[in-house]
């Protein structure tokens, strides 16, 4: 039967609004900045050190900061800091051609946290979030060695693998120099590492830094 006009128009109104509930939200982390970043952020800016900008000291060589550890690992084998990072990155791994003390190879596919592109491990290198010689600059000139060496093999807080050619891009750059290129919640994510790295080490970060910081993060 017709509806009367009226009604025809209330009818198709509700429609809309019941197809419109019906639609999938955007996920906040693929269009916005992860609100846990964001508050994180906020709260390490209140924390960090500050200087009007960055001061490259000199004497920074990379030799003063060591090379990578070896640890044995729970299954008994020996492992550098590069090889454990990008064994945890990697969806498989090939067995070592050595004996058990070997350490396996990465093997599989990853998304690269800094472009989003799919990265195998011939394309990978170990970023360090805060660059040695960015840590440098902001106060590691300073500490001892043993203190270096600890800040360049921190797998937990300030190592990453990423494609060598997004690695090579950063270089040695803060995050006043550069973000990671991929858009939504990537730049500020990194913002939040790389802050939460320099407040655990009382490393300072340049007042154009903390800028970055907040437009990565909206703030």
């Amino acid at each position: 039967m017709r509806l009367p006009r009226p009604a025809f128009v209330i009818a198709t109104v509700c429609a809309a609004l019941a197809g419109a509930l019906l639609l999938p939200l955007p996920r906040e982390d693929a269009v916005t900045p992860a609100g846990g970043d964001r508050r994180l952020v906020a709260s390490l800016l209140d924390e960090v050190p500050t200087t009007q900008r960055r001061i490259h000291v000199l004497g920074y060589d990379r030799s003063h900061f060591g090379g990578w550890e070896t640890v044995v690992t729970a299954g008994g084998a020996l492992c550098t800091t590069r090889e454990r990072v990008m064994l945890e990155i990697f969806d498989a791994t090939v067995p070592a051609d050595g004996g058990r003390t070997t350490c396996p190879r990465a093997g599989g596919s990853a998304t690269d946290v800094y472009t989003g592109d799919l990265i195998s491990p011939s394309e990978v290198e170990i970023d360090h979030v805060v660059p040695l010689a960015a840590a440098w600059d902001h106060g590691a000139y300073a500490w001892d060695r043993a203190r270096r060496v600890a800040f360049a093999n921190d797998l937990d807080r300030n190592l990453l693998g990423v494609s060598g050619q997004a690695n090579q891009a950063k270089s040695d750059g803060t995050p006043a120099e550069w973000l990671p290129p991929l858009s939504g919640a990537a730049p500020c994510a990194y913002v939040a590492r790389y802050l939460t790295v320099s407040v655990g080490y009382g490393l300072s970060v340049s007042e154009p830094d903390v800028s970055a910081a907040r437009v990565a993060c909206r703030l």
